[in-house]
This record gives C-alpha cells, structure tokens and sequence, in this order.
C-alpha cells in the first residue's frame, strides 16, 4: 500500500472560527462525505485519525493530524476505483492503540450492485506509516448473507490483561432475515481475527453496535434492538470470548413507521429515517465516577424525536436511578415548553474523558429555526455523571440544511462523531455550509470545558 501522498493528499487549512477553536473542512472532496468517525491517540493527544464514508468514490476516505486538529492530511483508505460500481464501501469506524498503531473498519461490497458486503479492517503503524492492504474479519457462512454497520475500539488501558487488543463488533444478516450482533478481536495488529461471538440473545432486528473498555479491560457493547422498541447491552470480562445477558438500557414508544425500526422522520432529513444510535462509552478516571457506563442516544416516538439522552449504569450493568424506564429518561440539555414546539436533536456521539471522567455529547439541533430544518451541531458536558449538563454550544457557526436543492439523498448520513482527551473535545460531522461548489463536507473543530459557561 502506498503512503497518503501517492493517493493525493492535501493539507487541509483553517476554516472560520466557532465557540471553540477554527473550524475545518477536512475533507474538501468534489463527492458528498458523511458518516465521519475520529479517534484520538492514546499516548499523544496531537494525534487524530478521521475518515469519512465517500460512496461514490468506491473508497473510503481517510484524515490524519499531527497537531491536535489544526491542518490535516486527506486521502483514501485505499485507492479508489474507477467507478464504484465495481466495488464500494460504507460505515467506517476508527481507532488507535495504546502503541500508536491506527485501525480502519468498513464495509466493503464487490460488486457493488450484487456482491455481499462483508466486515475489513485496515491498519499502520502511525500516523506518517501507509496503510496496510484492508484484512477480511470473518467469511459470511452459507446461513448468512451480509454484514453491516461495525464499531471498532482498541483496550489501551495500561492495566488490562489484554492491552491492545482491538474490537469489532457488527450486526450479521441471516439467510431467516434476522440480524445479530457479533464481535470479534484481533492481537495481532489487525492480521488475524477470532472467530465471530454472539452478543444479542434475543430479537430479530439488531443493529448499530457499539462498543466502550473499561480500565479493566472489561468489554461492554451496547445495540439497537428495533424489535423491541429498546436498547441493549451485555458486557464480557473474558476478552470477547463469551458475553453475559442482555439489559435494557432504553425503552421507546412504538413508531409504526415500517422501514425506520426504532426510528422516525423529521423535517430535517426527510429522506431517511433518524435512529437512535446508541453509543456506550467507559469512564476511565481515577475519579468518583470511574467504572460507570453511560449509554447516549436519541429518544424517538411516534411524535418525532423526543431528544438526547442518556441511561447512567454501574460497571455491572445495573440501571443508576432507574434511568432506563423508570423514572424517566436522564434528558441531556433538556429544552422548557411543550413537545410540539421543542427543536428536534438528533444523530447524537459521546465519549468520556479519561483524564476527569467529564462525560461529553454532541448532536444536531433546530433551535433557531421554527422549521426545523436548518441545524447546527452542538455540544455539551456534564463534570457530575450525567446529573446537570452545560448549556450547548455550537460547534458548527454555520447552520446546515439537507432539504434544499441539491442535498444528497443521504442527508447527514446515519452517524457522527466525537473524541475526547485531556479536557478537549474533538467533535466531527457532516456539514452542508459548502453545499453549492463542494457538497456535503467533513467538518471539524476543538472544544474545551472552559467555552462553556
């Protein structure tokens, strides 16, 4: 594999200011971008590693920085081919081990059109190290027919009895149309892969796994199960190898809308269904709340989205407070006034930071626009577990809006991202402001606990 430069890459310059530092569009490709994932060396928090799903290009496409998020370098993941109908990809996932060592998940489908899309991870030993050729994780058996949406995380805890090993875990489509979480690890740097694990227990309809470590090395993934109308998680303390009985992390409200699952339609992204993507993250301090797992997502119903919350749990899975069912909910920046005239929030990622423990989520937001179509992605933080949040800022200064002319049909895609280290945040999305000369692009910004007031 060659290095970024051979696949053209670019540094990418600053872009105007938000409520934190410059925002930058990493990516300035002539091709839609969205589903943007980002990582944050562990060992170095200059380092960063993005990439973006870049459909039309039959490639994925790949960012780095060295400098804690000021320039970037833009390139594909590997080189991309002359049409994607003859190979394309989707869902990528990134990660970076306690060595420095950058993981690259996707989705791959050869043909595009009639192939099986199946589960690669690519990887380099650095940030400046080419990428190497993208390995298969598991062969689809004869009682399977495709694999889709994975998660990666990499255990780069120091005291983990299974330092750097990296996770994936996905959901995989049987020949009964039904789908299933399973996870699989690798020691190797990505070379070799165990043999797939079942995760979910129950249902027919799991998708968007997610996958959080604690200090300890224990493995807790987290799903959407739309057959219940709910989210799960189970956790292993054996590496992967086996897992222990779901739990309920969130209920929902029936939403009859056949082809959403767990999902509905807002004004915002009328063309595909907004899900609850939920995302489960460890808290790794040394602080009070070290241990706990923390589960975001947003809250859908048959009146549309309700917003963004998060299910607070002990590192033996038990609900804090009731917070999956009852009471109700743990509402991130709850908004005052009656439903109907609440901006929708959607599309939300979270991370704890290591350092303090301080639990940080992002989403897109409507406030402002009666409409509700134009949003801005924002952010907010909460020093005491999830009990009180800060007042959102803005990460993006600039609203996006994915039903005006022109909008590809993905809209903002199915996910965004975020990253978190030493006290600042490095939230990413998908942003329209370039929509005219450029599409939809890839921005990125750096906040710190002290831009909220």
């Amino acid at each position: 594999m060659r290095l970024l430069a051979a696949l053209g890459v670019s540094f990418v310059a600053l872009a105007g200011a938000g409520a934190g530092g410059p925002e930058v569009d990493i990516s300035q490709a002539e091709s839609a971008q969205v589903e943007p994932a980002i990582a944050i060396d562990p060992s170095n928090p200059d380092v960063l590693v993005a990439g973006s799903n870049s459909f039309q290009e039959g490639s994925m496409r790949v960012y780095g920085s060295t400098d804690g998020g000021e320039t970037w370098t833009s390139g594909f993941l590997y080189p991309a081919p002359a049409t994607f109908v003859t190979s394309c990809a989707s869902d990528p996932g990134v990660a970076i081990d306690a060595d420095g060592r950058q993981y690259y998940s996707f989705v791959r489908t050869t043909p595009c059109r009639t192939g099986r899309p199946r589960l690669y991870v690519a990887s380099r030993a650095g940030p400046t190290a080419p990428w190497g050729a993208p390995m298969l994780v598991a062969p689809i058996p004869k009682t399977a027919i495709l694999d889709d949406k994975p998660a990666i995380a990499v255990d780069a805890s120091p005291i983990s009895p299974r330092r750097n090993r990296v996770y994936v875990a996905w959901s995989r489509l049987s020949r009964r149309t039904t789908f299933a979480i399973r996870l699989s690890w690798s020691d190797d740097g990505g070379k070799r892969w165990a043999p797939p694990v079942p995760v979910s227990r129950t249902g027919d309809e799991e998708s968007y796994a997610s996958i959080g470590i604690s200090r300890r090395g224990t493995v807790y993934v987290a799903w959407d199960d739309a057959s219940t109308y709910s989210l799960k998680i189970a956790a292993s303390t054996d590496g992967g190898a086996h897992f222990g009985p779901e739990h309920k992390a969130a209920s929902f409200s029936i939403v009859p809308i056949p082809h959403c699952g767990s999902g509905t339609v807002i004004a915002a992204q009328l063309l595909s269904c907004v899900k609850a993507n939920p995302i489960v993250s460890v808290d790794r301090s040394g602080g009070p709340g070290a241990g706990r797992v923390y589960v975001s997502y947003a809250r859908t119903a048959v009146t549309g989205v309700q917003g963004i919350f998060v299910t607070v749990l002990d590192s033996r899975l038990k609900v804090i407070g009731g917070s999956a069912t009852s009471p109700a909910p743990v509402p991130v920046a709850p908004v005052p006034g009656p439903e109907r005239t609440r901006p929708e929030r959607f599309w939300p990622a979270s991370a704890v930071d290591s350092s303090d423990g301080a639990l940080w989520v992002c989403f897109y937001d409507t406030t402002g626009d009666p409409e509700q179509r134009r949003v801005h992605y924002v952010c907010t933080i909460s020093r005491d577990g999830g009990k009180t949040w800060a007042k959102p800022v803005r990460a993006a200064s600039v609203a996006s809006d994915e039903t005006q002319q022109g909008a590809d049909a993905r809209q903002y895609g199915d996910y965004e991202g975020l990253a978190v280290a030493k006290g600042v945040a490095h939230p990413i999305w998908t942003d329209s402001r370039d929509l005219a000369t450029l599409g939809e692009e890839i921005y990125t910004t750096r906040l710190v606990e002290s831009d909220f007031r």
